[in-house]
């Protein structure tokens, strides 16, 4: 079998981590036998330097210089966008360009012709311009929902409804990685199309993300990113946009006052340029926590996997997710963890049990949490286990590469 995947999100050289969870499925379908091929869109630039000349070129090779040619044995496939300038003569929109440079770029590459498969990340865009493509490429569509293109995108901008309705129709297989994000997935369909969405989770490496062996393992990871011996941390990994719920984390770590003595707030994201993008260790400063928090910035998922072994809870605060890789990654390394319910959090945690489940955008069950999980040793400790419990129980992430394997048979 033979399957292209589409998606905006892989990793690349300046962000290792980015799409983790999806290459994680995609090295796994390998490893079982799928022959699979990355596509990455970029804008078309010209050679010799020229791309200096006009922003589109710009970005583009810029983008394109940190792609892989190959990722972990998956191999990876630039397709360029070439953009027709003055726009004000040639009107199109994003996934015209897209659909047309993906199709000219398979039937032109004999690797990428006689795929089984199109395999989009995200309905609303891939899954929507591989909807587009699938009838003239004669493929069979595999579209799946991962979280805010079921609710932030689309809530946000109407104009991105008919691009769901359309992949609702096109698609011969509909996923998505949580089993509440696919009840989600069916409110946005017409009345009398309603269709099965089937559940993948993204699954975890709980080889990589496990509990440290001992004391000593635990200090000497402290020790190497300058932790302090005598604090305890809480750590949140998540893009620092407002989505994620940050603005309400660090308020609360304010009004948790000396509850949250003896703890220090780790924050794991990446700098970030975009208009949306929310300057944490500014957050901070302004709410007058600078002692309590610390910006990491972003990791390898090595390096995040070593750094989570050194805390003792995670919190991830999001308005909406899918199933938050960050969540399962550190409930296999056996941290008390505080996720709001949203997407499938309520699919692994048990609240009280295995974690703790709180209401989004809220300050005070925030601080409330915090409360429980900083104050009761007892509490922290039974979690953790439970929760590496959980994780072993639910799946790493071959088992669902498996089950996504046999939905595609």
């Amino acid at each position: 079998m033979k399957v292209l995947i589409l998606t905006g999100n892989y990793p690349n050289k300046n962000a290792l981590n980015n799409g983790i969870f999806i290459h994680q499925q995609v090295k796994a379908l390998q490893q079982l036998g799928v022959e699979c091929m990355v596509l990455l869109l970029h804008n078309w630039y010209p050679p010799l330097g020229l791309h200096k000349y006009h922003t589109y070129w710009r970005d583009g090779y810029n983008l394109h210089k940190t792609f892989f040619e190959e990722y972990e044995g998956v191999k990876i496939y630039p397709v360029p966008m070439f953009v027709k300038m003055p726009g004000r003569l040639f009107i199109e929109n994003y996934y015209e360009r897209a659909a047309r440079s993906i199709i000219k770029k398979v039937k032109n590459t004999p690797a990428l012709r006689n795929a089984d498969w199109l395999y989009a990340h995200f309905l609303t865009d891939n899954g929507y311009i591989a909807a587009r493509i699938k009838d003239e490429l004669k493929l069979k569509l595999a579209a799946i929902a991962r979280g805010d293109d079921i609710h932030a995108w689309p809530e946000a901008n109407a104009a991105l409804r008919p691009n769901l309705t359309y992949v609702f129709e096109k698609a011969d297989l509909l996923l998505a990685n949580s089993r509440n994000l696919g009840i989600d997935a069916r409110k946005w369909m017409m009345p009398g199309n309603i269709r099965e969405v089937e559940t993948v989770y993204n699954g975890i490496d709980t080889v990589t993300f496990r509990p440290p062996e001992s004391a000593q393992e635990k200090a000497g990871i402290k020790a190497k990113y300058k932790l302090t011996e005598r604090l305890k941390y809480m750590i949140c990994v998540a893009t620092p946009v407002a989505l994620k719920g940050w603005n309400e984390l660090l308020m609360a770590v304010r009004e948790a006052g000396s509850k949250f003595d003896g703890w220090q707030l780790l924050m794991v994201a990446p700098n970030r340029v975009n208009n949306d993008a929310l300057n944490l260790q500014q957050e901070a400063d302004k709410l007058g926590i600078t002692e309590r928090v610390r910006f990491i910035g972003a990791l390898a998922p090595a390096d995040l996997a070593e750094l989570l072994r050194a805390c003792e809870a995670f919190i991830l605060p999001s308005y909406d997710e899918g199933m938050a890789n960050s969540l399962l990654e550190a409930m296999a390394t056996g941290l008390a963890c505080i996720a709001t319910e949203v997407g499938g959090h309520n699919e692994v945690i048990e609240h009280e049990v295995n974690g703790l489940l709180i209401p989004p955008r809220s300050v005070k069950n925030i601080v409330y949490a915090i409360e429980q999980v900083t104050g009761n040793e007892e509490l922290r400790t039974n979690m953790g286990l439970k929760a590496r419990e959980r994780m072993m129980v639910f799946g790493d992430y071959r088992l669902n590469a498996g089950k996504l394997l046999a939905l595609l048979k």
